[in-house]
């Protein structure tokens, strides 16, 4: 048997050669470059129209409301009523006053009466000065007492009147808190009224918005429904502490509002820079991530590794946020940041 050697040392030699390593796969990423410094020229935040001055409503006598005549979103008109209570209890309260009253005038006319004869026995010498004394004390008792029973039908008679629920003012009601033949209490709300009149943005802001922006800094407002039409505001109040969502208030009022301006439209609101703002690097939202209570972004390095670096958000826009100075021509990733890890 003959054995071919050459191409027995060719299969000993490939067996025995080490498997190539597979080629490193790199993986794509969409990167953004940071450009030029730029500084921020303004702030966009939204809102929502609402009155300046709003009230809630209520009876100042408790009882059963036995009518409600509006419901919410009704135009109201000043003097318009628009619930009542069950004037039972109330009418027998002004009763009872003003047989109170009745008692105390008849008492009154009989102190004054006697108060008139012991005084023509006094000037004949018939009682002491100190009996006609008691008599007049006793007159005087039943005056203060007939001014006490009126006070008490006054009073009777108001808390029958404030039976009636009536809009002060004209205005909108925006909600209802009570319905027919509920029980309320004196002063617990029933509804909500926006008056007529001054509207405003209302906007939340964070800390150092707040901390910078001015009443009276004029601003532009433009609305969700009238997308090319700019109004003109200025802000009018800045909330000193935050609310539940741990922002501040900001309430700016309307210079010339359109006549059809409903109540809780939204509205934009451009805020121009403040005196606290610096400059600061656009970069897309997406390119930001959060680690622990630390917002960071991804740097792309010469070797087309990533590492983390911390970085401040300045402020929040639309398309976008500013956050404190990168180098121009610094690569961060723009897309899938949590899926990404160092190196």
């Amino acid at each position: 048997m003959k054995i071919l050697w050459p191409v027995c040392l060719l299969l000993i030699l490939t067996a025995c050669k080490e498997p190539e390593a597979p080629a490193q796969i790199i993986r794509p990423a969409q990167v953004w470059t940071v450009k030029e410094q730029t500084t921020i020229s303004n702030t966009t935040y939204s809102g929502e129209i609402k009155a300046r001055f709003e009230a809630d409503l209520s009876f100042r006598v408790g009882g059963k409301i036995i009518r409600r005549t509006v419901d919410t979103g009704a135009s109201v008109t000043s003097g318009q009523l628009l619930a009542s209570l069950d004037t039972t209890d109330l009418n027998l309260n002004a009763d009872a006053a003003q047989a109170n009253l009745r008692t105390a005038l008849s008492e009154q006319a009989t102190a004054k009466a006697e108060l008139n004869r012991n005084q023509q026995l006094f000037r004949q010498n018939f009682i002491s000065k100190a009996m006609l004394e008691t008599y007049l004390n006793r007159y005087n008792a039943s005056q203060s007492n007939v001014k006490s029973m009126s006070a008490q039908l006054d009073i009777a008679q108001n808390q029958s009147g404030y039976s009636q629920l009536k809009a002060d003012k004209n205005g909108v009601i925006t909600t209802v808190y009570a319905e027919a033949g509920q029980v309320v209490a004196a002063g617990q709300p029933v509804m909500h009224i926006a008056y007529a009149g001054e509207r405003e943005v209302h906007i939340r802001v964070g800390e150092t918005t707040a901390q910078t922006l001015a009443t009276g800094t004029p601003v532009e407002i433009r609305f969700w429904s009238q997308p090319s039409n700019i109004y003109s505001g200025e802000v009018r109040e800045v909330s000193p502490a935050t609310d539940t969502t741990r922002s501040f208030l900001v309430k700016i009022s309307l210079k010339q509002p359109p006549n059809d301006l409903r109540l809780g439209v939204t509205a934009d609101v451009s805020l121009p820079t403040t005196s606290g703002t610096t400059s600061g690097s656009w970069i897309p939202s997406t390119a930001l991530f959060q680690q622990g209570q630390q917002t960071a972004v991804w740097i792309v390095g010469n070797d087309k590794r990533v590492q983390l670096k911390p970085v401040a958000v300045l402020a929040y826009s639309e398309d976008g946020v500013s956050i404190d100075v990168l180098p121009a021509g610094t690569q961060i990733v723009a897309a899938g940041v949590h899926k990404l890890t160092a190196g």
